[in-house]
């Protein structure tokens, strides 16, 4: 049966903007991935059948102070000076029906360095793809009269490539420096929203919970649980306001059947975000990451911002 006009041309875009990425240049341990990579969107629902949404982002992340339970460490000695990360992602959905909605999600980091003090031990080259994600989101309520919508999610994470990096001169990459965990995971999402259109304003809730199996080399990330509360407000026409704060609940990472000493966390992160309409079509967006509580188990380099920006597009 041939395609219909509207599916055909859906595949082609999809298939463009992949190609695209890839001619460009074709969960991670836990002191560069705190606040993992996600991009600036706040658009997480179900999509209208047929509709496209592509959404770009870029992302800079610094971590700086060790912290021991929730203070910072003063043992520091011989441990890195800093952290930090440079990271581009794309994300595409399309409405399969009114109700679902599939996604494909992945990113590339264009650095992911660990500076400690002695030279030797510092990471330079931890770039390449992340891991990616196919997602399926389906409207479990979906009221357009009310504005009020519940969706679930369920999807697969997956390397590009099971072998961890090497530095180049054969050794593997320290973990905080890998831009992969080289292995597959599940994920899992669920969100309510509720629009007060009389107001201008939405509000809602986002969870995403992701399960890391071992890599090749029998390490396991640790499960990974995400809560956030976002409110939007409309500023001014086609400007928007918009505040978060998210949870992050990071466990142990295992190694061979037993769990790492300085891994698992705690942390709170609140985020204001700016986004504008252009032409009804085009959204760009900017945030910037403030961590507003950290505990960590063991002693590990901790998040001092982050900051993205993110433009998206419905075809």
């Amino acid at each position: 049966m041939p395609m219909s006009p509207q599916l055909n041309r859906a595949t082609l875009i999809l298939s463009g903007l992949f190609i695209l990425l890839l001619q460009g240049h074709s969960s991670m341990a836990q002191c560069c991935s705190t606040g993992s990579p996600v991009g600036a969107s706040t658009y997480v629902g179900v999509l209208n059948k047929n509709t496209i949404r592509a959404t770009t982002f870029f992302r800079h992340s610094y971590s700086e102070t060790y912290f021991e339970g929730a203070k910072p460490s003063d043992d520091t000695q011989d441990m890195a000076n800093n952290a930090h990360y440079s990271f581009s992602g794309l994300s595409l959905e399309y409405g399969v029906s009114h109700k679902l909605t599939a996604q494909f999600d992945m990113g590339y980091f264009f650095s992911k360095v660990v500076d400690f003090r002695n030279p030797v031990l510092t990471d330079h080259n931890g770039k390449g793809l992340s891991n990616a994600t196919v997602l399926a989101k389906y409207g479990l309520y979906v009221n357009t009269a009310k504005r009020v919508e519940v969706t679930a999610g369920l999807g697969l994470k997956f390397p590009f490539s099971r072998e961890p990096m090497k530095a180049p001169n054969g050794t593997l990459l320290q973990l905080d420096a890998r831009p992969s965990t080289n292995a597959f995971g599940i994920v899992a999402t669920l969100m309510g929203s509720k629009e007060f259109s009389d107001f201008y304003l939405r509000a809602f809730i986002q969870n995403r919970y992701e399960y890391n199996f071992a890599n090749v080399n029998e390490y396991q990330s640790g499960q990974l649980l995400i809560n956030s509360l976002f409110v939007s407000k409309r500023i001014i026409p086609r400007f928007f306001g918009i505040v978060q704060l998210r949870n992050e609940i990071h466990g142990k990472d295992v190694q061979k059947g037993e769990e790492e000493v300085n891994t698992g966390y705690h942390l709170m992160v609140l985020t204001p975000q700016l986004s504008y309409s252009i032409l009804g079509k085009w959204n760009v967006s900017l945030l910037y990451d403030i961590p507003v509580y950290k505990n960590y188990q063991g002693k590990q380099l901790t998040p001092q911002y982050s900051w993205a920006v993110s433009l998206t597009r419905d075809f």
